[in-house]
């Protein structure tokens, strides 16, 4: 507040400064026309020098003496006019005015922030709002915002279509897909809604492909046939329901078109190695080592809550025994992992969190995975 009086005072002092020749008469101690009276009788004195001098003979200099004697009498008319009348003396009385607006200017600027400003507002020091967080106050309060006109007009599909992706990046993933499904429905399909609600879905659903997300990921791929994304997404929906040789040729072709450059390519090569363990044979362990196949998905829908209990803790044991055997089979931890937090097994959950990373202590990339699980299913970090 002291800071916005300096302000006002230094403005009433620059005013005064700007205003001050109002206030000053033409000439210190005389009157404005005297100055031009002195004028004209210099020129007679000059013009009776001349004619001294022999410069200009008689007749000239009388003609002259007669001009200037009429100006000069004109002018000392003039005078005696304006003393008489009120008008002319208002250059003199200009000092009251520059001070008055000299002052007033300032107070008027201060009212007006009295009135619509924030005088009470706290300074914030600029070492704390380096460290205040304003990316991450943005978006919560754009959220805040958004959600809070969507509950007034869950029609609104623009605001759909914002915060769909913002719930995204933040792992609200159920959000972000009931989101988009919301934006396509009100404002229409497009590549990226289908897309952004097929992913959200798969990973709301723990990387399951769920018959919405498939139905999304095939109109994408009726779009643009040579988008890779929807293609390994199908590919793995076909190895979730059991359908092994077809994923396996999926995921083959779509490796073989693309370029050694792909960050994904890894990801598709670990897949196949997958699925020819899974169709060779040679994963040594029943289907529940892997997961459950589409058979075991039917077969389990006909027993009793307990009945069925029993059949996923077994397949949950078993792939566990599994991986005591051998420890580097990184997926198999992942799958173990999310079984048990879906389970509601958090410190089994974590404790396979702890085996698999002392099978994996000089892998970065695995213990990164790892951790980027760990964080999702809020296992910590």
């Amino acid at each position: 507040m002291l800071l916005w009086f300096l302000f006002a005072m230094l403005t009433a002092a620059m005013l005064a400064i700007v205003l001050a020749p109002l206030g000053r008469p033409a000439c210190e101690g005389e009157a404005p026309e005297a100055g031009t009276l002195a004028v004209y009788r210099h020129q007679l004195d000059e013009i009776e020098a001349e004619r001294a001098r022999g410069l200009v003979d008689d007749a000239e200099a009388a003609a002259a003496k007669t001009e200037v004697s009429r100006r000069l009498l004109a002018s000392a008319a003039a005078g005696d006019d304006s003393a008489k009348n009120p008008r002319a003396a208002l250059p003199l009385r200009h000092a009251p005015v520059a001070i008055a607006v000299a002052a007033f200017v300032p107070l008027l600027t201060l009212a007006l922030y009295l009135a619509h400003g924030s005088p009470d507002l706290p300074s914030y020091p600029m070492a704390g709002r380096a460290q205040f967080p304003l990316e991450q106050a943005n978006v919560a309060e754009l959220i805040a915002k958004v959600e809070a006109r969507l509950r007034e007009h869950p029609e609104d599909g623009q605001g759909w279509d914002v915060i769909a992706p913002i719930y995204f990046k933040l792992g609200r993933f159920r959000e972000a897909a009931a989101a988009y499904a919301n934006a396509a429905r009100i404002e229409g399909e497009t590549m990226r809604r289908l897309a952004g609600f097929a992913e959200s879905a798969v990973l709301a659903a723990d990387g399951i492909v769920g018959e919405e997300a498939r139905l999304a990921f095939e109109k994408i791929l009726q779009r643009e046939p040579g988008r890779p994304e929807p293609r390994f997404w199908l590919a793995l929906a076909k190895e979730q329901d059991g359908r092994l040789a077809d994923a396996l040729a999926d995921y083959k072709r779509l490796l073989s078109e693309a370029s050694a450059e792909v960050p994904w390519r890894q990801t598709v090569e670990g897949r196949i190695a997958e699925v020819s363990r899974r169709i060779a044979g040679t994963d040594n362990v029943a289907p529940s080592g892997s997961g459950p196949t589409a058979a075991d998905v039917a077969a389990a829908q006909g027993l009793s809550p307990e009945a069925r209990a029993g059949m996923i803790a077994q397949m949950v044991d078993g792939l566990a025994e599994r991986l005591k055997r051998d420890g580097r089979d990184l997926a198999g931890w992942q799958r173990l992992i999310n079984a048990y937090a879906v389970l509601g097994r958090g410190q089994d959950a974590r404790t396979a969190l702890a085996d698999a990373r002392r099978n994996f202590t000089a892998d970065e990339k695995a213990l990164a995975e790892l951790a980027t699980l760990a964080k999702t299913l809020g296992l910590g970090s």
